[in-house]
């Protein structure tokens, strides 16, 4: 673990559990334990409690089980073993899809650092390309909203064309697809004219900052998040 890893609240950003699975992936490739050469399809991360930054080794426990790999990411401490997050990776193909018109879009532009050795935007760099889509989407259009009102619950992704750098931008198109009591969900898409190279479903959960526990979203939250809903 180290001092990047973080977030603004002190805890590993969501994006670095994909990295920690990526890691501990790229091992068992090279023992031959998972495919080297298959395509990744989808990548679903569940966020169990937040890892906070410590000196002890992150531990990642894999299991093969067909075309799906199943990674917790733990500590062990004095008490045993605590799970913080599960990632699990199929393999195969997504599906083809059109891109969704009548959502707003952004610019989004990869970096040179975001490649593999093939020239291909690594798996980890897409959930960090999602993630700033997802946190403009929400700072530019629900104003009334403090710092750390959400955490995430749950976060998909499915691979369904390799994105390779250019210096042009992509477009990226992002919009809230359901609201519970004390979650919502926000469907996000990144693109190549009409056509979708990946896309995201991600679970946000209302949280109280000082009590460290989710809570039930008020009146004016929820009608500034239905406002994400496309007509």
């Amino acid at each position: 673990m180290r001092w990047a890893d973080l977030d603004t609240l002190d805890h590993v950003n969501n994006v670095v559990y994909v990295e920690y699975a990526a890691e501990i992936r790229a091992l068992l490739e090279t023992d031959g334990l998972v495919p080297a050469d298959a395509g990744i399809g989808r990548i679903a991360v569940r966020f169990v409690r937040p890892l906070l930054l410590t000196r002890e080794p992150v531990v990642v426990v894999s299991t093969v089980d067909g075309d799906v790999l199943t990674q917790q990411i733990c500590l062990d401490g004095d008490d045993g073993r605590t799970l913080h997050a599960e990632v699990v990776t199929t393999y195969g193909e997504s599906a083809p899809a059109r891109r969704r018109v009548d959502v707003p879009t952004l610019a989004s532009t990869v970096r040179r650092t975001d490649l593999d050795g093939t020239g291909i935007v690594r798996h980890p760099r897409v959930f960090e390309l999602f993630q700033e889509a997802r946190i403009l989407t929400i700072s530019s259009r629900l104003s009334r909203l403090s710092p750390g009102s959400f955490v995430i619950g749950s976060s998909t992704v499915d691979f369904r064309s390799p994105i390779a750098w250019r210096p042009q931008a992509y477009t990226a198109g992002a919009w809230v697809d359901r609201i519970g009591r004390a979650s919502f969900d926000i469907r996000a898409e990144l693109s190549d004219g009409d056509t979708v190279l990946a896309s995201s479903t991600t679970t946000l959960v209302g949280f109280d900052l000082a009590a460290q526990s989710s809570r039930p979203f008020g009146d004016d939250e929820r009608a500034q998040l239905e406002g994400l809903i496309p007509a």
